[in-house]
């Protein structure tokens, strides 16, 4: 596998950096000269030869289905990282027009032409091709936890001196990913390049050098950690951007809204009558992992509320309940917040577990909890279930009820 950053100029009078990684994370290419699309194309082509595995990162709008306003990934991204000042700009067919038309988009279809999909999700150290749209300033946020974007862009009284330090800060934050997993092996002269005094063409071109780096390195962090390691904002019809999320920046950007989730034929398909009781039996019901996704990257809390009463009865035992329940928390594609499993029920044969428990739905007791843990009003949660019971206990807690079935859909 290799991995290959665009930091495309909108206008193809302007220049563009490329990059390309290997799966070790070493720089193979970088430069800051490509000129036009044929150009740009024979980078990507030489560094991925027809049917080799790779996937390429490109720092510009693929898909612009918009004619004015903004498209619905850039509003994603700006609600979850404006903060960050890492929101982008707003995107739409007339102001892309000035640049000399949809650059992009045309690359991009003929990347698709030369069998490279453009899809986002990215499965764990699978060998695919692909080509995707990222954006390097949420993705420098999250890689290297920063209260903001680093200001190394040229902007209206923006002093050079602030350029060369934040730049600076770039280069260095980059060659530290030599520790990291994966690791970012830059070459010496790279990791220590001088930056003061670079004024013009000279510093937009180790900027967008930096910025390619960071592209191809998004896709390595994406594909080395799975769907963990990433968020996707949008679709691929209506634009979609990729930016990689660390464990922290996950937690950084979660909100006071909590997704409420019963477990068995809602996640995961259940047996006819039962539950499955192994963790050889945990499959992900179709719709899942994408919509769970889809919410983890707009910062809400997820909290599993299940009845296992099996347990009462003698089935399995409780530790091989949680033993099945941790196979299905590995399976999502994003981590959960917190988990409810109750292992009682009132006519049950093993005394101890024959008991009527606040947390066994209809009873909204584990919902209750939730709320007072994570701090969170009902209105802003959402339970969704396949049974009646899941529906009783969100009433019962005031909290919005949706069925699986039209939720995952």
């Amino acid at each position: 596998m290799r991995f290959v950053g665009i930091d495309l100029a909108w206008s193809p009078r302007n220049r563009s950096g490329g990059a390309i990684l290997s799966a070790s994370g070493r720089l193979l290419a970088a430069t800051s000269a490509l000129g036009d699309d044929d150009e740009i194309l024979r980078f990507v082509t030489d560094a991925l030869p027809e049917s080799s595995p790779g996937l390429i990162g490109i720092d510009a709008p693929l898909a612009v289905p918009n004619d004015t306003g903004s498209r619905l990934c850039d509003r994603k991204v700006a609600s979850v990282f404006g903060r960050y000042d890492a929101a982008p700009y707003p995107v739409n067919r007339q102001n892309l027009a000035r640049y000399g038309g949809l650059r992009a988009e045309a690359i991009r279809q003929r990347l698709e032409a030369s069998g490279f999909p453009h899809d986002p999700v990215i499965e764990r150290q699978a060998e695919t091709r692909r080509v995707v749209e990222v954006f390097p300033h949420p993705a420098i946020v999250s890689l290297f936890a920063l209260p903001r974007t680093l200001k190394y862009k040229a902007r209206s009284k923006r002093p050079y001196e602030l350029r060369w330090r934040e730049l600076i800060r770039l280069r260095d934050q980059l060659a530290s990913l030599r520790e990291s997993t994966p690791p970012l092996l830059l070459p010496p002269e790279l990791a220590t390049v001088p930056v003061e005094g670079l004024r013009g063409r000279q510093i937009k071109g180790l900027e967008d050098l930096l910025d390619a780096i960071v592209c191809a390195y998004s896709l390595l962090y994406a594909w080395h950690h799975g769907p963990r390691g990433y968020a996707v904002y949008g679709s691929p019809f209506e634009g979609s951007i990729l930016v990689p999320m660390t464990g922290s920046m996950s937690q950084r950007i979660k909100t006071r809204k909590l997704l409420l989730l019963d477990r068995d034929g809602t996640l995961n398909r259940s047996f006819d009558t039962r539950p499955p009781n192994h963790a050889s039996e945990i499959e992900l019901l179709p719709g899942v992992a994408a919509k769970l996704q889809q919410y983890a990257a707009m910062g809400w809390r997820m909290v599993i509320v299940t009845n296992q009463g099996g347990v009462a009865f003698g089935y399995q035992t409780e530790a091989q309940a949680q033993a099945t329940h941790q196979a299905l928390l590995d399976a999502l594609p994003v981590a959960v917040d917190a988990s409810y499993l109750c292992p009682h029920h009132p006519e049950g044969t093993i005394p101890r577990y024959a008991i009527h428990c606040p947390n066994r739905k209809p009873a909204p007791g584990a919902i209750l909890d939730a709320l007072e843990r994570f701090g969170v009003q009902p209105q802003d949660c959402l339970f969704v279930g396949d049974m009646d019971t899941d529906r009783q206990a969100a009433a019962a807690a005031d909290v919005p009820f949706a069925w699986a079935w039209n939720f995952f859909e």
